[in-house]
């Protein structure tokens, strides 16, 4: 019995062994509840403080963990003090297929101490980088606003400010019927040194519309102008809506020394035939952001 029983306690603690490489003792994450952002800006210089934050970026002690919808309820292994960062994340080109860090919001960081099994919540409020420079905002309060119409022959006047319909004060109204199916409008001047310093350029718009838009560049060298390029755009949204289009690859790919922004729109159509006889298209807080 003396020898059986050395012999059962061994197989005992093999077996338990066994078992813990088998079945190991697992981690327990402590969480963290990310709220959606607020933006803070200074509106004299920054303009309105609209935004569309979809999602969150989070990084935790230099290791990005991914991308969540917001808001987000997130579980992090890491115990203890932790060096937490969020990064606003948005769609480029209001495209879902195309998730991004918006570069020129700045980051969201903060120290906390997690623990298993318990949520910590975060409200993360950003502000611009200081390194965002700022090539026009336009925010429509002021019929002296930076846009004109610069299709030959037509109405100079078809961009409207109007109260009715609008974001915030006054918005721009465009307005399409069948009688006048189409615009396009650029900005009076043309503006330089956009990619002297970096090489990423956006255009920030909110707006309302009846009908597709679609924005682009114009680039001019030595003050000629070449054709305008139109690629980014919106479909129709019956509620304000905001989209950030990245206009940095049209940007870098011209050697040009100053661009316009352009934008068009038509009356809703198929094979040519209108399928609606009138339009409006609403805008506001249109920003360049470039460094």
């Amino acid at each position: 019995m003396r020898t059986i029983y050395p012999t059962l306690l061994y197989g005992l603690l093999t077996l338990l062994a066994a078992c813990d490489l088998i079945n190991p003792e697992e981690n327990v994450p402590g969480y963290l509840y990310v709220t959606p952002f607020t933006l803070n800006t200074n509106p004299a210089t920054e303009g309105s403080n609209t935004h569309k934050i979809t999602e969150v970026w989070l990084t935790v002690n230099g290791e990005f963990l991914g991308a969540y919808a917001l808001p987000a309820l997130i579980p992090v292994l890491g115990q203890g003090e932790q060096i937490i960062t969020l990064d606003a994340g948005i769609r480029d080109n209001g495209v879902a297929a195309t998730p991004e860090i918006y570069p020129f919001y700045e980051s969201f960081v903060r120290t906390l101490t997690l623990r298993p099994n318990e949520v910590d919540t975060l409200r993360p409020v950003v502000r611009y980088r200081n390194a965002t420079r700022f090539a026009f905002i336009e925010p429509f309060e002021n019929i002296n606003h930076i846009f004109r119409e610069v299709r030959a022959g037509t109405d100079f006047n078809r961009i409207q400010l109007t109260t009715e319909g609008a974001l915030e004060g006054s918005s721009a109204l465009i307005q399409l019927n069948r009688d006048n199916p189409a615009v396009e409008i650029a900005t009076v001047r043309g503006f330089r040194d956009l990619i002297t310093r970096g090489f990423l350029v956006y255009l920030e718009v909110d707006y309302k519309s009846d009908a597709i838009v679609l924005f682009g560049v114009q680039g001019f060298k030595n003050g000629v102008p070449a054709a305008p390029v139109f690629d980014p755009g919106f479909l129709p949204s019956a509620t304000w809506n905001k989209i950030y289009f990245n206009l940095s690859a049209l940007v870098v790919a011209g050697d040009f020394d100053e661009h316009r922004i352009v934008l068009q729109t038509v009356l809703p159509n198929e094979n040519g035939v209108f399928t609606q006889n009138n339009a409006n298209v609403w805008l506001d807080n249109v920003k360049l952001v470039h460094f």
